[in-house]
C-alpha cells in the first residue's frame, strides 16, 4: 500500500514509519510527506528517507493542495502524525476510511476537542489513571471517534510528570504506529485506494 503522512512537527512518529517501511515484511511503503511548515523536523526525516515531500501551508487552497498532492503520488493511506489542526472533512470524506490518526491515550478516555499533547497527559494524572497509552484510529468527522485499529499501554509510575509520562507515550506511540499500520495495510490488500477510485 502507498501511504502518505502529513504533520507539523519533529517527525519522530514519521521516522518510526519510514524505517518500518523498509522493512522487507512491511505491507506498506512511504510515497509522500506533506508537511504544513518548511521548517518542521518532518521534513528532514523526508531528506533522510528519501520521500518526494512538500509544503502545502494551512490557507484556502490547502484542502485542494493535499487532494492533489493524494492523487499525485496514487496514495493509498494517509497518515497523520503531529498535524496540529483538524484534517478538513473533505479530505477525510474523499479518502473513505483510509486515514489513520495516533492518539496519546486509551481512548474512547482523555479523546476529543482540545486533548492533544501535554493536555492529554494532564488529565490522565488528574484522573488518577493507573494505565495510559496509545490507540490508533480511523479518522472520521468527529474526534478520536473512528474505528480504532490498535492499543498499547504502560503503566503510570508514582510520582511521574505529565512530561515524563509524554515522553514514555511518545516511545510506545513509535512502536504501535508501525505495527498498527501494517495490520490496516493488510487488511486493505488487494483494495488499494487509488486503483479503486480513480
Amino acid at each position: 500500500m502507498r501511504i502518505a503522512i502529513i504533520g507539523s512537527g519533529s517527525g519522530t512518529n514519521a521516522r518510526a514509519l519510514c524505517s518500518h517501511a523498509r522493512d522487507s515484511a512491511s505491507t506498506y511503503q512511504v510515497c509522500l510527506v506533506i508537511s504544513t511548515k518548511a521548517s518542521a523536523g518532518i521534513m528532514g526525516v523526508a531528506e533522510e528517507f528519501d520521500v518526494p515531500a512538500c509544503v502545502l501551508e494551512y490557507s484556502e487552497t490547502f484542502e485542494q493542495g493535499v487532494l492533489e498532492a493524494l492523487l499525485q503520488h496514487r496514495i493509498d493511506v494517509l497518515l497523520l502524525a503531529g498535524l496540529m489542526r483538524h484534517l478538513p472533512m473533505s479530505i477525510v470524506q474523499v479518502m473513505h476510511g483510509h486515514v489513520l490518526n495516533i492518539h496519546p491515550s486509551l481512548l474512547p478516555l482523555h479523546g476529543g476537542k482540545g486533548m492533544y499533547g501535554i493536555h492529554v497527559h494532564r488529565a490522565v494524572l488528574a484522573a488518577g489513571d493507573s494505565v495510559t497509552g496509545a490507540t490508533v484510529h480511523v479518522v472520521t468527522e468527529e474526534y478520536d471517534d473512528g474505528r480504532i485499529v490498535a492499543q498499547d499501554q504502560l503503566d503510570i509510575r508514582t510520582g511521574e510528570s505529565d512530561v515524563e509520562l509524554q515522553e514514555r507515550v511518545k516511545a510506545l506511540e513509535h512502536s504501535l504506529y508501525p505495527r498498527a499500520v501494517d495490520k490496516f495495510c493488510a487488511e486493505l490488500a488487494g483494495r488499494a485506494f487509488f486503483e479503486q477510485n480513480r
